[in-house]
C-alpha cells in the first residue's frame, strides 16, 4: 500500500503548518521514531512553507489504522498537544500517486505551474534515499513524478504569464525599473503574499531589502532566508525615505502609509519611488498616486493581468491532467505487475521441480544420446508450459489487477508445492 498524509495551505493556516514543518536534520530521527511506533520504515518526507507531506509504503496495517498511527506519531514527535486531525488529508495508492504528480506539476501550488516545488521534491527524495529510507516502490514513484512534472511544464503552457498578485506586481515593478541591483526594497508584511513578493524581488536582483512586520519573530525568519534587515513599525517613516520600492501586504483594516508620510519622505530624497499595495482593504492612501515622482500600484491595477494569465493556465492545466493520468497509469501498470511476480516465481519453481523429477525416471538409461534427447525435450516442454501458464495467468488476473483470481492461483500453486514436498 502506498499512503500519503499531508497538511497544506489548503487545509491549515501558517500557524498550524509551522507546528508540523520539518528541518532536514529532523527527518532521520523522525523516520526512526516512526518505524519504532508503527513499523513503517519506507518514507519520503516533503516539508515546505506551504505543505508537509509524508509518503510511505507498508503492508502490515489496514488503511485507517496506518493513518491513525502516523498522525499520532507526528503529533508525539512534534510535541503537538492539540486536536489536529481535521487539518490533515490522506490518500492511498492511485489517489496518492496522482496527488504527488499534481504537486510535482505545480497544479497543487498557490501559483499554478510554479517551478520551486519540483526542486523541493527532488531534494526531499534524494535526502531520504541517501538515508536509506526509500524502497523500490517509492523510488519508482518519485522518478515518475519528476517525469510527470517535467512533461506538464514542457508540453503545456502552464508556466505562461504570472498568476499571483505578488509575482505580477514584481513584474510590473521590473518593467518600471530595468536595473534593480542598486535599489532598496521595503516590505511591510511578512505573510504568504509578502514573502512571495520578496522572493520574486530577490530573483529579479534587488540590491537591498528590509522588512517591517507586526510579529518580529516572523519577520526575522523571513529575513534570515533572504539576508534582509528587520525594522519596527516605529521606524517606518525613516525607512520610507531610504527605500526606492515599497511593497505593503498586511491584514490591517486601515492605511499604514499616508500621502503625508510619502510627501515627507520624498522631500528628503531625489530619486522616484514605486509603491505597491497588495492589501485588501488598502493599506496605502490612494492619494499617494497624485504625488510627483511617485507611482502607486494596487490590487485592482494588477487584477486584469492576473485574470488573463489565470485563464491561459487553466487551459494548460487541463492538458496537464491528461499527462498526469497517462504517467499515473504507467506507474499503476508497473505496480500491479509486481503483484504477479510471486505467482510467476511459484509457477516457474513448480515446473522446474517437475522437470527434475521427470529426469530422475530416466537416470538409468545407458545411452548418453537418449539421455541428452530426453533432457532437451523435457526442458523444452517445461519452458513451453511455463510460458503458457504465465500468459494465461496475466489474462485471467487482468495483468495482476484481479486480486481475487490472483489469490486463488497463488494458493493453488502453494498447495501443489506442499503436496509434492509431503509425498
Amino acid at each position: 500500500m502506498i499512503g500519503l498524509l499531508g497538511i497544506s495551505y489548503k487545509t491549515a493556516s501558517i500557524e498550524k503548518r509551522e507546528i508540523f514543518s520539518f528541518q532536514k536534520d529532523e527527518i532521520v530521527p523522525f523516520a526512526d521514531y516512526l518505524q519504532k511506533q508503527t513499523g513503517i520504515s519506507d518514507i519520503v518526507l516533503l516539508s515546505t512553507c506551504n505543505r508537509t507531506e509524508l509518503y510511505f509504503t507498508q503492508t502490515k496495517l489496514d488503511r485507517l489504522t496506518a493513518i491513525e498511527k502516523v498522525i499520532e506519531t507526528i503529533k508525539d514527535f512534534k510535541q503537538a498537544n492539540m486536536e489536529c486531525s481535521r487539518y490533515f488529508y490522506h490518500k492511498f495508492d492511485i489517489d496518492a500517486v496522482k496527488h504527488l504528480f499534481h504537486v510535482a506539476s505545480g497544479l497543487d501550488s498557490m501559483i499554478i505551474g510554479e517551478d520551486q516545488i519540483i526542486g523541493q521534491l527532488k531534494d526531499a527524495y534524494m535526502h531520504c534515499t541517501e538515508a536509506a529510507l526509500t524502497d523500490a516502490i517509492l523510488m519508482r514513484l518519485f522518478q515518475k513524478s519528476f517525469e510527470a512534472g517535467k512533461r506538464a511544464r514542457t508540453e503545456t503552457g502552464i508556466k505562461l504569464g504570472n498568476l499571483s498578485v505578488s509575482s505580477t506586481a514584481v513584474e510590473m515593478v521590473a518593467q518600471e525599473i530595468k536595473d534593480l541591483s542598486d535599489k532598496r526594497l521595503l516590505l511591510v508584511g511578512a505573510g504568504d503574499t509578502g514573502s512571495l513578493a520578496l522572493q520574486n524581488m530577490v530573483k529579479k536582483g534587488i540590491g537591498q531589502t528590509a522588512i517591517i512586520n507586526r510579529t518580529k519573530e516572523t519577520a526575522c525568519k523571513l529575513a534570515d532566508h533572504y539576508h534582509s534587515e528587520v525594522h519596527s513599525f516605529l521606524s517606518i517613516q525613516s525607512q520610507l525615505q531610504k527605500s526606492d520600492i515599497i511593497i505593503v501586504a498586511t491584514g490591517a483594516p486601515h492605511h499604514l502609509i499616508t500621502a503625508r508620510m510619502v510627501k515627507k519622505a520624498m522631500s528628503k530624497r531625489e530619486a522616484p519611488q514605486i509603491y505597491v499595495d497588495l492589501s485588501v482593504p488598502r493599506n496605502i492612501e490612494e492619494s499617494v498616486a497624485e504625488l510627483p515622482k511617485v507611482k502607486l500600484f494596487a490590487v485592482d491595477d494588477l487584477q486584469k493581468v492576473i485574470e488573463e494569465n489565470t485563464e491561459r493556465r487553466r487551459e494548460a492545466a487541463q492538458k496537464a491532467e491528461h499527462i498526469i493520468n497517462e504517467v499515473a497509469e504507467e506507474f499503476n501498470d508497473w505496480m500491479v505487475s509486481r503483484s504477479l511476480r510471486p505467482a510467476i516465481k511459484i509457477i516457474s519453481e513448480n515446473l522446474e521441480e517437475v522437470y527434475h523429477q521427470e529426469l530422475e525416471n530416466f537416470k538409468n538409461i545407458e545411452s548418453k544420446e537418449i539421455r541428452k534427447a530426453v533432457d532437451s525435450y523435457t526442458k523444452h516442454i517445461t519452458q513451453r508450459y511455463t510460458r503458457l501458464l504465465i500468459k494465461n495467468l496475466k489474462e485471467i488476473t487482468d495483468n495482476g489487477r484481479n486480486t481475487d483470481s490472483l489469490n486463488i492461483i497463488n494458493e493453488l500453486f502453494k498447495l501443489e508445492a506442499n503436496n509434492r514436498r509431503d509425498s
